[in-house]
């Protein structure tokens, strides 16, 4: 038996689940930038934002071009045909991200207050739009819109529909609980002590409304995607379901409580359990009941290319990618004070 092909697809995985774990704590933390508003403690909550992001936040794109790369050479026939179909979501997608990286660095440069809200009014807005888009692509996947060289409907059809609009409900109220639980941590490091409690709140609250939008998408794959929902709730997505039903309230509650012990830690694996629970689910489909791994897989050289290339750079990203996390929480970072 060839493993090759399910290799490649769980590395594929992996790194949707990365960018969706690294990149979501900076896109929720532009959430809670838009929502600071403008009383004494939204422009302290901004200027921490401001400040925990500078150092990191470009680094966490690496996992979308890895997901990107990895689908259009392991995998070309998924990468067209889902391209084919849904590019109205990853053109927003994308102009979201363009637009949150442009304003996150004007703003840094505008003098007048007018612009400096503007810069910050559509890096805000554009943190919401980037993960909603890229989410409901996956979830116009796996409401089997998606046909092999086109779309089964329309475009329009194949892009919002019940499951692409849920699943980006549910990516936008994850990375809103993802960056409030890692901005407590922050406010802490930088001794921000009325600020911890403001951003415990708000991962209280963002884990009741990802308890309600996990339900809601739960009952819309139910109806849409029935054969999915079975997969996740009684077959290979089942511990990461689990794990997500289990791990979500549980940092709920340390925040709750102040109680500070691997509130992080479990924030990731909630948030990355609920990316592999439909990946485990809708395997080993790619396309579900169009394409499987075995019919999507690119030729065995170009297999064998993309193994060699991927595991170098993985000996040469994920080490410097710890690094710069290990010194950024050590705030070893910081530019010096003039």
């Amino acid at each position: 038996m060839n493993l090759v092909p399910d290799l490649i697809a769980v590395a594929l995985l992996l790194s949707i689940t990365a960018y969706s774990t690294a990149g979501g704590v900076d896109f929720g933390a532009g959430i809670w930038d838009l929502l600071a508003g403008q009383s004494a403690r939204g422009r302290q909550a901004r200027a921490l934002i401001d400040h925990a992001m500078a150092p990191v936040w470009e680094v966490n794109n690496v996992w979308l071009v890895m997901a990107i790369v990895l689908c259009w050479t392991g995998f070309p026939l998924l990468f067209q045909s889902t391209f084919l179909s849904l590019y109205p979501l990853f053109a927003l997608a994308l102009v979201g991200l363009i637009l949150r990286g442009a304003f996150f660095a004007f703003r840094h440069v505008a003098d007048e207050p007018r612009s400096h809200r503007i810069a910050d009014l559509v890096f805000g807005a554009s943190s919401v739009l980037t993960p909603f888009f890229f989410a409901a692509s996956l979830g116009a996947i796996a409401s089997g819109q998606v046909g092999v060289n086109g779309p089964s409907q329309s475009v329009l059809a194949a892009s919002f529909n019940p499951m692409s609009i849920s699943f980006g409900l549910v990516s936008v109220a994850a990375t809103a609980f993802s960056g409030a639980s890692f901005l407590v941590g922050d406010a802490r490091r930088y001794g921000a002590d009325e600020l911890v409690g403001y951003f415990r709140r708000r991962a209280v609250a963002a884990a009741a409304v990802l308890i309600v939008m996990g339900s809601v998408a739960l009952v819309t794959i139910g109806l849409e995607a029935p054969a999915l929902l079975r997969s996740m709730l009684a077959g290979r997505g089942l511990p990461f379901a689990l794990a997500t039903m289990i791990l979500t309230p549980l940092v709920a509650v340390l925040h709750a409580r102040a109680i500070f012990r691997w509130y992080r830690v479990l924030t990731v694996a909630a948030v990355g359990s609920m990316v592999m629970a439909w990946g485990f689910a809708q395997s080993p489909y790619m396309l579900p009941g169009r394409l499987t791994i075995a019919q999507a897989i690119a030729p065995p050289g170009t297999q064998a290319l993309l193994l060699i290339v991927g595991a170098g750079l993985v000996v040469v990203i994920v080490p410097a990618m710890a690094l710069l996390y290990y010194l950024d929480q050590r705030s070893a970072l910081d530019a010096p004070e003039a």
